[in-house]
């Protein structure tokens, strides 16, 4: 009777396995999909441009002084792409796609991961959820330490559960491949060092006796492998003024945001994810199995999240949804490891899986846009719309770029036969600016774009000197203008008057009048406010410059003072604008607040302020869309 019985269970546990089978596949498909689709139309970023612009160094030593040590990234992937570059050159392709292969790769391993610490329905839930994520979608498709990061991380648990859980004696391949991953690890990225030390630590609280000196020999041959790469990494992390870069402090609801952010800020996707994982206790069903499993990947997320969060607070922010990404599968792993091996049958277990990637994919394409807003930004289509207005309006425009990195806006508008055009980076000033709408005075009008968290007072300085606005488009951080000195087909007219009135300023005279605005005659969503001076000069002018005052319009208290830098109010005789801008935010809302402006003439020459004039723009979702919601 009890042979019968096996029988059966077996017969019964065939489908099953092959459905098993099926589902992983058509997941890692899904996943291709999502990752490979197009994918040389997908533009490199600003973080990819920091690290390809290193690679032209002829010789290791040279890229090592000059292009890996400044930099904040570990060394494995600067040497990886050093190497590629010189291979397939600068191929949108070919550069993005060993990264989207390991992103692909990932998806597979945390479906291994999920049936190796638990079962195979949990390794499906697992990698059905992460191949539709915008979190691993997004990383997978930028040449970044984040998608290998992540895929080393992956590969050493799996080997790492092998040395420490299973009752099979591990095999010497299996102890190179965790020595091998745990080296890969530690020089891919700052917190995948630190994930793959938490991994290795919680293993001596349950590895046997038996295993404790081959595990420590292959701890000890990792660190051997990575001792080349100690004074980099000194080098970074103690020389270096900052390994923080251009991030913003972390918000109270970071947590909360970037948990949204991975299930695509989509409410039925979040429902669908949350049902499944609570699907064991409504059925009564619950799997109490495998617990020290489910607290380490609780504790590795916590102990990760604590580290960026409190140094970011403390120190400098370090904290971003990348961070996160090597030790988030193993939260989503143990949030679905409630089931037990027998509570769906096949068939329902394909139904959750199909639901997971329905709802996920549907989310990311048609909510989140993310084919949309990944495949268009910045540094590639401010140069198709040159290309475009050029075709239209031929020499009757000219054009100018801000942006931090000049080589990768350069990079995409040398492919177009655009002559009459200029980029602006980090090392420019205002003043140049300045000077060079002079120098094109009489050209009637001019494309304008910016990206990489431009100072919105270039936007301003653009809009006050061509204020007829033709079009205007945004993308991801990056914004372009079409504008006209005059009046024209189609052109809306963008400032507005704080005063017409022709102020004298004499000789020795450093302020005029100051001029309100008060902030509820603004728009709800209002994001920037510039204040725009026109002027005359018959001397030469220094330091003259516009300043913004926020008010409190209760108690007329100061709030905030803004202007340019004094050495970018440099004129020469003749008429000028000058301009400021303030940017509002959480930590300064309009609402209760008013607006002083006056023009500031610290070197006390005559001129005549002829018109002072406002502008303002309204928030922009698709600015900020990749990582946060767009409605």
């Amino acid at each position: 009777m009890r042979t019968r019985k096996n029988h059966l269970r077996k017969t019964h546990n065939v489908p099953s396995k092959w459905m098993d089978y099926i589902l992983i596949g058509i997941i890692i498909l899904v996943a291709a999909f999502l990752r490979l689709w197009k994918l040389g139309q997908v533009p490199f970023m600003h973080d990819e441009f920091t690290t390809l612009l290193q690679t032209p160094f002829n010789n290791f030593n040279d890229y090592n002084q000059q292009g890996i040590k400044p930099e904040i990234h570990s060394i494995g992937v600067q040497m990886f792409l050093w190497l590629w570059v010189r291979i397939f050159g600068w191929s949108e392709f070919w550069i993005k796609l060993p990264f989207a292969l390991m992103g692909i790769g990932s998806v597979y391993l945390i479906y291994f991961i999920g049936q190796q610490w638990f079962n195979r329905k949990i390794g499906l839930f697992s990698a059905a959820f992460f191949a539709v994520s915008q979190l691993t979608v997004f990383y997978s498709k930028l040449a970044l330490p984040y998608s290998a990061g992540l895929f080393f991380v992956l590969l050493m648990t799996v080997f790492w559960h092998k040395v420490v859980f299973e009752t099979k004696k591990p095999s010497l391949g299996i102890y190179f491949g965790f020595a091998l991953s745990a080296w890969g690890c530690s020089v891919i990225q700052h917190f995948s060092i630190a994930q793959v030390s938490l991994i290795f630590l919680t293993g001596l609280f349950f590895l046997p006796k038996e295993r404790l000196k081959a595990y420590w020999i292959c701890g000890i041959a990792a660190m051997i492998l990575f001792a080349p790469t100690l004074p980099i990494f000194y080098q970074q992390h103690f020389m270096s003024s900052s390994i923080g870069g251009r991030l913003a402090t972390p918000k109270p609801t970071f947590l909360l945001d970037f948990i949204q952010y991975t299930m695509n800020y989509s409410q039925l996707f979040i429902f669908t994810v949350g049902i499944v994982i609570l699907l064991p206790l409504i059925l009564g069903k619950r799997s109490k199995l495998h617990q020290p499993l489910r607290w380490a990947g609780i504790v590795w997320f916590v102990i990760i999240f604590a580290i960026a969060f409190i140094y970011s607070l403390k120190c400098e922010p370090i904290l971003h949804y990348g961070t996160l990404i090597f030790s988030y599968p193993f939260v989503i792993v143990v949030a679905f490891s409630l089931f037990g091996t027998r509570t769906l049958s096949p068939w329902q277990t394909s139904l959750v899986v199909a639901a997971i990637l329905f709802v996920g994919t549907t989310s990311l394409i048609m909510e989140r846009r993310h084919f949309d807003l990944m495949y268009h930004q910045g540094f590639d289509q401010i140069a198709v719309e040159m290309q475009q207005d050029k075709e239209q309006f031929g020499d009757k425009i000219h054009f100018a770029t801000r942006t931090e990195i000049g080589e990768a806006a350069e990079f995409y508008q040398a492919k177009t036969n655009v002559e009459n055009r200029i980029v602006f980076n980090r090392y420019s000033t205002l003043n140049d600016f300045h000077q060079w709408l002079n120098e094109n005075d009489g050209t009637p009008m001019l494309g304008f774009g910016w990206t990489d968290y431009a100072n919105p007072i270039w936007e301003v300085t653009a809009v006050g000197n061509y204020p007829y606005l033709v079009e205007k488009k945004d993308w991801f951080n990056s914004r372009y203008l079409t504008l006209s000195k005059t009046p024209i087909e189609g052109g809306q007219y963008m400032l507005q008057a704080l005063s017409e009135d022709t102020c004298r300023f004499v000789e020795g005279q450093e302020r005029g009048e100051v001029f309100t605005y008060p902030c509820d005659s603004l728009p709800k969503d209002v994001e920037t406010f510039g204040v725009v001076a026109q002027f005359n000069n018959e001397v030469e002018v220094n330091h003259c410059v516009v300043v913004i005052e926020v008010h409190d319009t209760e108690t007329d208290s100061l709030l905030l003072w803004h202007s340019s830098l004094p050495d970018d109010g440099h004129f020469l005789p003749g008429h000028h604008t000058a301009a400021d801008a303030i940017v509002f935010s959480e930590d300064l809302s309009p609402e209760g607040k008013a607006i002083k402006a006056f023009l500031w003439n610290q070197d006390k020459k005559p001129l005549d302020l002829t018109r002072l004039n406002c502008y303002f723009t309204k928030k922009s979702r698709v600015l900020t869309g990749l990582y946060e919601p767009l409605n």
